[in-house]
């Protein structure tokens, strides 16, 4: 009997025709930050728990009690969902073991997306243990539990990319000015990841084919934009154009931005 492993790379082309593959994350790495999360919150809670007790010491046991309860609330069911909704799909757990929440269709999760998964984490934990969740994510062919699959959600391993949207990664690359552009147009966080998901895995492909998708992200920006191409040259304009246009609008600082 041959036994078949398990496949954990996932394809999903994007709305503009381009394919991107992703490793999908399994139990033991997601089980792993899981772990890491529950010591952090453990650790805050302790905290929590000290200064509150001694912060009130007049104001009766039942006064600190309901603040320590709202508190323990607040963190079980706020700290996945703000994390996750303000770092790229990250919490320091995820972090340490390179995971990552992206979209079911390879783009960037919004707040929400993180706040209605980590809503439905108590679900996934019945009976005990993340049972169902565990059945789930065996069932699911990109290892999704429940709350991934109402928020659709993938959980990926993300190692470090060449680029971080900050432009200090783009030190000797010139913005785009605005003189330049003949219309008015600011590039969706979305389209950006592609972009960037692109120049991250140009080295894994030929030359000739990085440039072929390039062309295709490059040309319908620049219409958008009413920025003429022809302005670059060589065979590598198409490139040299998108990291341009990462340089332009993946600012850390919104004042930055056109």
């Amino acid at each position: 009997m041959t036994i078949t492993a398990l496949d954990t790379r996932t394809e999903i082309e994007t709305p503009e025709n381009v394919t991107l593959v992703f490793d999908l994350a399994g139990p033991g790495a997601r089980m792993g930050a899981y772990l890491v999360d529950v010591l952090i919150r453990a650790v805050a809670v302790s905290a929590g728990t000290l200064i509150t007790l001694f912060a009130f010491p007049l104001l009766g046991v039942s006064f600190p009690l309901g603040m320590m309860l709202i508190g323990l609330f607040l963190l079980e069911w706020g700290y996945g969902a703000l994390f996750e909704g303000l770092w790229r799909g990250r919490t320091p757990g995820k972090q340490v073991f390179r995971l990552r929440v992206v979209k079911d269709v390879g783009s960037p999760i919004s707040f929400y997306d993180a706040a209605l998964r980590n809503l439905l984490r108590a679900a996934d934990f019945l009976p005990i243990g993340y049972g169902v969740g565990l059945i789930c994510m065996t069932a699911t062919r990109r290892l999704q539990r429940i709350g991934d699959l109402v928020a659709g959600t993938i959980v990926v391993r993300g190692d470090q990319h060449l680029f971080e949207r900050s432009t200090a990664a783009f030190d000797r690359l010139d913005p785009i000015p605005p003189g330049e552009c003949s219309k008015s147009f600011d590039v969706s966080e979305r389209t950006l990841d592609v972009i960037e998901q692109l120049i991250w895995r140009r080295d894994a492909l030929p030359q000739r084919r990085v440039e072929e998708i390039a062309g295709f992200l490059a040309e319908p920006i620049a219409r958008q934009l009413g920025y003429s191409l022809d302005v670059e040259s060589g065979t590598g304009r198409n490139v040299y154009f998108l990291r341009r246009v990462l340089r332009t609008f993946s600012t850390i600082d919104e004042s930055e931005r056109r």
